[in-house]
């Protein structure tokens, strides 16, 4: 288990994992896209068409999946740059099924406490802004998991994984670099709300320590993708 000083540690000559410039343009263009994701959904919101067939949102899922993607990608080609791979970001390794068995149950003890900590009295319920998201029918309640799954694990390698590292590696603290990119985070999902916005932090900053304290993120990759998945049920159940 990792001490508390791995949080406070002092600067240091640590190389960055990627060039500056490289996570100047990531995070720009994270935001980009949340701002253009943001004005789609509210002109869904303002324009409702009730009489769309609901497969129509299944090209939006497949939009989704291929810019999480194109992400990885922009990250890959940053950090090859200095010599690191995705799976030096991701960390840990598989080598029995007991191995495999043990991030499960972590991802489950962490998924648990993320849904403990959500209280709407406490951040706030923000905006109904991603509820048209929500897949309606078979067809898009089967494309939706490849699009929890691919969140869970691009997401996490993203932000938990490069954006963190790089961060670290700026700053010396283990601790900054977990709020920045918490932070990164949460801003690129104001347009749902300050709650929204607010709580989609605290999941940064809790996945953060966590990857910090597990030297990897398979854990948090397997409760963020359940996390989403799981959100669909509580949704339709309301």
């Amino acid at each position: 288990m990792a001490t508390p000083a791995n949080l406070t540690s002092p600067p240091s000559s640590r190389p960055l994992i990627a060039p500056a410039w490289h996570t100047i343009v990531f995070i720009a263009i994270f935001l980009a896209l949340s701002v253009v994701g943001g004005f789609f959904q509210h002109a869904a919101k303002q324009h409702p068409q009730p009489t769309v067939p609901s497969s129509n949102a299944v090209p939006g899922y497949v939009s989704v999946v291929i810019s999480e993607w194109l992400l990885v990608l922009y990250v890959r080609m940053g950090v090859q740059k200095r010599g690191v791979r995705l799976r030096d970001l991701v960390g840990g390794r598989w080598a029995t099924p007991m191995d495999v068995m043990k991030d499960i149950a972590l991802g489950a003890a962490l998924w648990a406490l993320w849904i403990g900590l959500q209280n709407p009295h406490l951040l706030g319920a923000g905006t109904n802004a991603a509820h048209g998201l929500l897949p309606q029918g078979i067809l898009e309640s089967l494309a939706w998991i490849p699009l929890a799954l691919s969140a869970g694990f691009c997401e996490e390698l993203a932000f938990r994984g490069y954006l963190q590292k790089q961060f670290r590696a700026i700053t010396g603290s283990a601790a900054l670099a977990v709020l920045f990119q918490a932070l990164v985070f949460g801003v690129g999902h104001f347009y749902e709300g300050a709650g929204v916005a607010a709580r989609i932090t605290l999941f940064g900053v809790l996945f953060g320590l966590f990857a910090v304290w597990r030297r990897s993120l398979r854990p948090g990759m397997i409760a963020h993708a359940w996390s989403d998945i799981f959100g669909v049920i509580i949704f339709r159940g309301m």
